[in-house]
Formats: C-alpha cells, sequence, structure tokens
C-alpha cells in the first residue's frame, strides 16, 4: 500500500496513457473499417475497380505537392534570381528570397515552404531541381 502512495501519480499516468492509446487505436481501427466499406461498396455498387480506388488513395497522399506546385513553384521560379542558397554541415539547407522560405536536410522525404505566413510541407523531390539552380553558399 505504501508503494502505492509513493507512485501514485505515476501509475495516474500510466493508466491515462493506456487509455489514450487504447482510444486512438480503436479510432485508427474504425477509420480503416470505414474505408474498407466505402471501397467495397464502390467495387460492387459502382463497378470500380479496385486499382481505381489505389489510386484515389495515392491521389489524396500527393494532394500537398500538387498544391505546392500550382501555386508556390511558379513564385519560386520567378524569385530564383534572388534566393540565396545556404547548405550548412550537418546537411540541413535553406533557401530563402523576398517572400519565400525553404527549409529542409538533405536525406528526408520532405521539404519546409513558407509563403505568406503558410506552411507547406513538400515532397523533397520537388526542391532538388530549385536547389540545383541557385548557386549554394556553404557553412
Amino acid at each position: 500500500m505504501a508503494w502505492l502512495e509513493n507512485h501514485l501519480l505515476l501509475v495516474i499516468l500510466a493508466v491515462v496513457a493506456i487509455l489514450v492509446f487504447i482510444f486512438l487505436l480503436k479510432l485508427a481501427v474504425r477509420a480503416a473499417i470505414l474505408f474498407g466499406i466505402i471501397a467495397l461498396i464502390a467495387i460492387v455498387v459502382f463497378g470500380v475497380s479496385p486499382g481505381k480506388i489505389a489510386d484515389i488513395g495515392k491521389e489524396g497522399a500527393n494532394s500537398a505537392s500538387k498544391a505546392y506546385e500550382k501555386t508556390i513553384e511558379p513564385v519560386i521560379n520567378k524569385e530564383l534570381g534572388n534566393a540565396k542558397h545556404v547548405e550548412k554541415k550537418d546537411g540541413s539547407f535553406v533557401i530563402e528570397s523576398k517572400s519565400v522560405k525553404i527549409t529542409g536536410r538533405d536525406g528526408d522525404d520532405k521539404a519546409k515552404v513558407i509563403y505568406n505566413g503558410k506552411t507547406y510541407n513538400v515532397d523533397m523531390n520537388v526542391i532538388k531541381p530549385i536547389r540545383n539552380r541557385i548557386e549554394t553558399t556553404k557553412q
């Protein structure tokens, strides 16, 4: 009983952590089941092929990169002449111009693009050509 009194806060935190984990796990399972039911209905009722459903899922995953290509990339291309590109020894880099700032790290999948106070996570494959077009200052 004395051990329980001495470690009451730890026990409470452990119980809360377990309850949160169970809640999140149930939420993830429900979302997967819901997506499965929707996919099954689309296949059976509407005749949508499973490949088409997989393509729809991939399109959703690539939507951030597509939004970047349509909105931010033209602005970046316009400002490339004035952009400053700094690569640090730890592999991180910063590309900065008058209204756009791009930060990332070599080896990461995503980079951050900040434009008009909004942050976009963009696929690193989109940033690589931009980095190649501007001069680099190593620090």
